[in-house]
């Protein structure tokens, strides 16, 4: 009768610390919410806010939301940006885009001889990702840019770069997750990439990759 009563005093007790780690459960924000909220200024880039998705509310599983390939969403316009309405009709709320729904395929990491759908590469930063994109005839710049890619290639890091001709002439971009580093020609330096890609490079990674 001892042994009974001590084995449900075990058992009590047992069940009584199961319900106080499940009421314990930390329920914050997971380290990639935390880095696409984080909007420290010392970080690389400007910051845009992660888009909140077809329904207009953070956090509802929609903000990521996967379309066909060859589904093209705009960049806001300004009236839609002052309005607030960045979701009926869907828009990107910066040019090239940092976050929000896309296609549903990727965008390879690699310098891209053809301009690739924006699309694509909002994926592909979803996956911790870092683009260069470029509209420009400068020779010496796009040797420059490519050359860091493969540079980082050769790291396994998941960079890539890409002519975009829908942004200003003479124009570098370089984004990854709710961020945006974008400058003329004449501000590039090497130094400048590599830094935003050491500082953002998988620092978004909500798929592990």
């Amino acid at each position: 009768m001892i042994l009974i009563g001590i084995g449900a005093i075990g058992i009590v007790a047992l069940l009584v610390y199961a319900v106080t780690q499940v009421n314990n459960f930390d329920t914050g924000p997971s380290e990639a919410q935390e880095a696409e909220l984080d909007d420290d200024p010392s970080i690389p880039g400007v910051y845009y806010p992660p888009h909140p998705g077809p329904d207009a509310m953070p956090d509802t599983r929609d903000e990521r939301l996967h379309y066909a390939p060859g589904t093209v969403i705009p960049i806001c316009t300004q009236e839609q940006l002052d309005s607030g309405n960045i979701s009926n009709p869907l828009c990107y709320t910066s040019n090239p885009p940092t976050s929000g729904p896309h296609s549903s395929t990727p965008q390879g990491f690699t310098n891209l001889e053809n301009p690739a759908p924006k699309e694509n590469v909002v994926h592909s930063m979803e996956h911790g990702g870092v683009f260069i994109w470029y509209n420009t005839t400068d020779q010496d710049a796009i040797d420059l840019l490519k050359s860091v890619v493969s540079e980082n290639e050769d790291r396994r890091r998941f960079v890539g770069s890409t002519i975009y001709t829908d942004m200003e002439e003479e124009t570098i971009a370089i984004t990854s997750w709710t961020r945006l580093d974008k400058f003329p020609v004449s501000e590039l330096t090497r130094g400048r990439l590599q830094d935003f890609i050491d500082a953002h490079h998988k620092r978004f990674n909500p798929e592990g990759f």
